[in-house]
């Protein structure tokens, strides 16, 4: 008996590799969600684009002193704090909006930009301790007019993919 079952070992061992082993595919990341500014779901005032590698990490509805307001939380990417809050500026001048003066508060830089009586708040600070060799380098908030969903998509109420985890409910500042 005791023969048999080393042969039986034996066989199993030999002939195990052909079975139950996973096909390679070498894709190994699941399926990233789409970038929440470039489904058009929730997009920027007057269509500005930004032009800032980036991720958005939040975004939603906040009560404040004058009336609810959107909050964009992002982070920006390979660039340090001036440079990416002046290519936010820009891509809000480039659909009309004027900007104001930077107020500079230590590590926090923000401008306030208008267009009529429409007003959007851009503000940075670098992450402490990064630097050339970080990807990540700093957070972006956006302050900005409240907004719906522009399309009726099923990606628009997907989390994942626009960061809005209440939908349009009020989101802690």
């Amino acid at each position: 008996m005791g023969l048999v079952a080393g042969v039986a070992v034996v066989v199993v061992l030999l002939l195990s590799h052909g079975f139950g082993r996973a096909v390679p595919t070498n894709n190994y990341r699941p399926p990233l969600p789409p970038d929440a500014l470039a489904t058009g779901c929730f997009p920027l005032p007057d269509g500005a684009l930004l032009d800032v590698p980036h991720q958005i990490r939040q975004d939603g509805n906040v009560a404040t002193a004058t009336g609810p307001r959107r909050r964009l939380v992002g982070q920006f990417d390979l660039i340090g704090r001036d440079a990416a809050l002046d290519k936010m500026v820009e891509a809000f001048t480039r659909v009309g909006f004027v900007a104001g003066t930077p107020e500079d508060d230590g590590d926090l830089r923000a401008v306030r930009l208008t267009k009529g009586s429409e007003t959007v708040t851009v503000s940075a600070a670098p992450y402490p301790h990064t630097g050339p060799g970080s990807l990540v380098r700093g957070q972006f908030v956006m302050d900005l007019p409240v907004i719906t969903a522009a399309k009726d998509d099923p990606v628009c109420s997907d989390p994942k993919s626009t960061k809005r985890w209440n939908g349009d409910q009020v989101m802690p500042q």
